[in-house]
Formats: C-alpha cells, sequence, structure tokens
C-alpha cells in the first residue's frame, strides 16, 4: 500500500498564497511607478538586480555551492537572456492592457508548455489536459473583449511573454533537468541584470518616477519580487515544487484585487466570467498533473 504524502500545514499553504500575492503586488505597483516616470526598463532593471542580489544572500546563508559546470553556467546566462525578453514583454504589456488581463495571459505558460512538451514528445496529452487548454482560451478570448476594445499590442506582448516562458520551460526540462533549481535562477537572474544594464547604457537612459508615490512604488516593486523569489523557494523547500506551483496560480486572482484596489482597473462582469474560466481551467489541468505525479509515484 503506497504511502499517501504528509498533509501540508496550513501556514505553508498561506505563506506560498502570499508569495504569490507578491507577485501580482510587484506588477501592480510596477505599473504605478509608470504612472509617475518610470519605464518597464526601468523596474526590471531594479528588480531584477535586487532579486539576484537577495537570492545570492540567501543561498550564502544556507551554504548552498553556487558554482555550476561550464555548459551549465553558459546554459543559465543564455536562459537569462529569455527571462530578459519574456519579463519585458510582461511589464511592457501592463502598459496598453490592464495589469491583471496581461497577467492572465501570461498565466497561459502552464498549459502552453504541455501543449509544448507534447508536441516535442516530453510527455502525452491528456484528455483533461486538452480541454482545460480549450477552456482557457475560450475564457482568456472572452476577458480580452476579442470582439471589442482589443488592444493588440498589449495581448501580444503578453502571449509572447508566455510563450518565451513556455521555451524557457522546455529547455530548462531538457537541458538542466537534475541542477540546483536555486543556483540556476541566481544565474539567470545575474545574466538578465546584465542585459537590462547593457540596454540602459546604450540607450542612455533609467527614468525614475517624478513624485514620492511613483518612487514608493518603484522601489516596493522590486521588494515584492524579492520576496517572492526568495519565497517561492522556500516554498518548494518546505512542501514541495508540485504544490508550490499549484499555489502560486494565486497570483492571477490577485492581480484582479490588486488591480481594482490600486489603480482603478474594473473588469466588467464578462470579462470577470472569463478571467475566472481561465483560473479554473489552470487549476484543473495543474491538479490534474499533481494527481498524475502521485500515480506513478
Amino acid at each position: 500500500m503506497k504511502k499517501e504524502p504528509p498533509p501540508t500545514p496550513i501556514w505553508w499553504v498561506v505563506f506560498v498564497l502570499c508569495v504569490a500575492a507578491s507577485f501580482a503586488a510587484n506588477s501592480t505597483l510596477a505599473k504605478l511607478s509608470y504612472d509617475h516616470g518610470a519605464t518597464p526598463l526601468s523596474v526590471l532593471t531594479w528588480r531584477s538586480g535586487l532579486a539576484a542580489l537577495g537570492v545570492f544572500l540567501v543561498l550564502t546563508i544556507w551554504r548552498v555551492p553556487r558554482k555550476l559546470l561550464a555548459r551549465q553556467r553558459w546554459t543559465a546566462f543564455a536562459m537569462g537572456a529569455i527571462v530578459a525578453t519574456y519579463s519585458y514583454g510582461l511589464l511592457g504589456a501592463m502598459e496598453h492592457i490592464p495589469v491583471a488581463l496581461a497577467v492572465l495571459t501570461f498565466y497561459l505558460y502552464p498549459l502552453l508548455t504541455s501543449l509544448g512538451a507534447w508536441a516535442s514528445g516530453q510527455e502525452s496529452m491528456t484528455a483533461r489536459t486538452f480541454l482545460c487548454l480549450i477552456a482557457a482560451f475560450i475564457g482568456l478570448a472572452i476577458a480580452l473583449e476579442i470582439t471589442g476594445d482589443f488592444n493588440m499590442i498589449g495581448v501580444s506582448m503578453a502571449a509572447g511573454a508566455a510563450v518565451l516562458i513556455t521555451v524557457l520551460l522546455l529547455m530548462a526540462n531538457r537541458m538542466v533537468s537534475g541542477v540546483d533549481s536555486r543556483v540556476m535562477s541566481l544565474h539567470m537572474m545575474t545574466s538578465a541584470t546584465v542585459v537590462y544594464i547593457t540596454v540602459d547604457i546604450v540607450f542612455q537612459e533609467f527614468p525614475l518616477p517624478s513624485s514620492i508615490t511613483g518612487m514608493l512604488a518603484f522601489l516596493g516593486s522590486g521588494l515584492f519580487y524579492s520576496f517572492a523569489m526568495i519565497g517561492m523557494f522556500v516554498g518548494i523547500a518546505k512542501i514541495g515544487a508540485v504544490r508550490t506551483t499549484m499555489f502560486m496560480n494565486f497570483e492571477p486572482v490577485s492581480s484582479i484585487f490588486f488591480g481594482m484596489v490600486i489603480l482603478g482597473q474594473f473588469l466588467a462582469p464578462f470579462q470577470l466570467a472569463g478571467a475566472g474560466l481561465v483560473i479554473v481551467a489552470i487549476v484543473t489541468a495543474a491538479v490534474g498533473k499533481r494527481s498524475a505525479a502521485k500515480t506513478d509515484n
């Protein structure tokens, strides 16, 4: 008889939900800082550099070896360039469409990853995942008002970010399987920061917010992002990657809430219904994967 995994302590569930909400808060505050003079590039440079420093300090405190083999290191640096690109796509999309819709579009990536893994022969496609994929696209079409006031630039940037992180995850699955994800993330964030700084230098600009409100939002975006990145690793260590990933789906819900409270970006009832359909589809697919993983074990 197979042993059931121990129940997840409620406080770790709450902690991971707070981590997901922190990712949402980071995005919302980034948009607020744009309204006061910052740009996606300046926000990304700040938050990526701060997060890389935070992860470096945590790994030092935990005494985790930070070295990688040469091939792994260069792979991590290349993946960091992809991180820099998809992050710019997501935060850049928020200049054109509401934060909640940008995050919602981006969060199609778990389903796109399943589709890509099936197409590349890494995984099989289940009927459950296929139906969730269809439901998510229908829900997104409703939420984005495809037949109404549709912003092609914003949606394209968010969708592009979702495709790029899908490519990143599929690369990671093949090329760096078995490598400590914390160390890989440190190298990727460092690489992404170098990319941002290089672009800052080339264009000779690093605009900061021109008001106290904007500056607080700018600083807060980096702090929430850093906490979320470190907290995600803590969550994985305490309750496992599968459970942490499943609870991270709370981010789109948090984005809808913060968008309304902080930015005054209210979604129409039918848009909320579409968003709800997307979130249910993503969670249902995640639960199905978790059940399959338990069966295999």
